[in-house]
């Protein structure tokens, strides 16, 4: 038996971290660039709308109430525009690097967790069909 929202959160979980890998990837490049040009601030501004309908579409899948669900690097979601990030201080530099590796973390658990829940419910539906077979050989 499978279990297709498991599937389907184990998916969303794979795909979500794969985004969020990217929007810091595209973060720290353009907070290192010397230029900005606009198609760097489109394709950031982009990814982090991604991040964020894909992050709520996530949680709601996973039955995460708004109170408890964790703040996605509020310190890169407070910036509405790449000027921002020049004269972003290095202390904020710091705590975006720091709430990212925290939220990675997270998210790196989460899967795993669904991940092994996975596992136990395919060892359960052999274990089942193994004696579901022992009593219908009897």
């Amino acid at each position: 038996m499978i279990d297709k929202k498991l599937e389907e959160n184990i998916k969303k979980t794979r795909d979500f971290m794969d985004i969020w890998n990217k929007f810091h990837d595209i973060f720290r490049s353009t907070v290192s660039a010397d230029h900005v040009d606009a198609e760097k601030e489109k394709e950031f501004l982009s990814i982090k709308s991604l991040v964020s309908s894909r992050y709520e579409d996530l949680m709601d899948s996973l039955g995460v109430k708004p109170l408890r669900r964790f703040i996605i690097n509020a310190s890169a979601y407070n910036i509405f525009s790449i000027d921002k990030l020049s004269i972003m201080s290095d202390v904020k530099l710091a705590v975006f690097d720091r709430d990212w590796l925290e939220s990675s973390s997270f998210l790196k658990t989460l899967y795993d967790r669904l991940g092994r829940k996975k596992r136990r419910i395919e060892n359960f539906n052999k274990f089942a069909f193994v004696i579901k077979k022992g009593i219908k050989g009897r």
